[in-house]
């Protein structure tokens, strides 16, 4: 059952993983778990992949070669493992709105550029969980989300 106070809510995106090394990471997806790497792009100071896992399931890789970025940093503090879980909303602008209602203070909120619009909850009001609220139109950044969702 779905409450309409959550309408901007869709879905778990992804969860994002920080690895040292991406070729052995991307083995390990394909070989022992059976991803599908679905993209690849770097992104302001750091790369990622995205990987399909099952039938619409997502895991991102991320890394980076910079020792000032925020991955790097990430690495040395707390090591290789889950760094963040994406939430894909249908409505950034209200998602950030809710969650303030509850005194929820969302930051680097950004609604810039609407083939992704972005912000953070901070793991300190989230079970101890970087999250990231993503509104982005999911068809322009992964054309086959037909063919993922039907597990194709």
């Amino acid at each position: 059952m779905r409450s309409s106070e959550f309408g901007w809510m869709e879905k778990v995106d992804h969860v994002g993983i920080a690895v040292r090394d991406p070729q052995a990471a991307d083995r390990f997806l394909r070989e022992a778990l059976g991803a599908v790497k679905v993209m690849e792009m770097p992104w302001d100071g750091f790369a990622f992949a995205t990987y399909v896992l099952g039938g619409a399931s997502m895991l991102e890789l991320i890394w980076s070669n910079d020792s000032d970025n925020f991955v790097s940093r990430f690495l040395d503090r707390h090591g290789e493992g889950v760094h963040h879980i994406t939430i894909k909303v249908r409505d950034l602008r209200e998602a950030v709105e809710h969650l303030g209602s509850l005194g929820i203070e969302c930051f680097a909120v950004d609604d810039s550029n609407p083939a992704w619009k972005e912000a953070f909850i901070h793991p300190r009001d989230a079970l101890g969980v970087l999250i990231q609220l993503a509104e982005y139109p999911e068809k322009q950044w992964f054309p086959q989300a037909d063919e993922i969702e039907r597990g194709v």
